[in-house]
């Protein structure tokens, strides 16, 4: 399956990160170690963004939604990300 284009927005302890937009970013679901260390990587830098400490990252959760022709997120969200409390990052 070729990459897939999703809008992602960010969360913090359940609620979206206020000054921080969706991003669009490219996903291929299928390829599990690349897939992972990509979002794993999306979620650190939204941490940092957020000017929280690289410690908290369990406390954040990225989730993504289809995109429309025009960019913009749609429906429901498809899937979340997140990363457990005693992952070494």
């Amino acid at each position: 399956m070729a990459s897939k284009i999703y809008e992602i927005t960010v969360y913090k302890d359940r609620r979206e990160v206020r000054d921080m937009q969706p991003f669009l970013t490219s996903v291929d679901l299928e390829d599990g170690d690349t897939t992972a260390d990509t979002l794993n990587r999306h979620l650190l830098g939204a941490v940092l963004r957020a000017n929280a400490h690289r410690s908290d990252v369990h406390r954040f959760h990225l989730e993504a939604r289809d995109v429309d022709r025009d960019g913009k997120g749609r429906g429901s969200v498809l899937w979340r990300w997140a990363m457990p409390a005693g992952e070494g990052v």
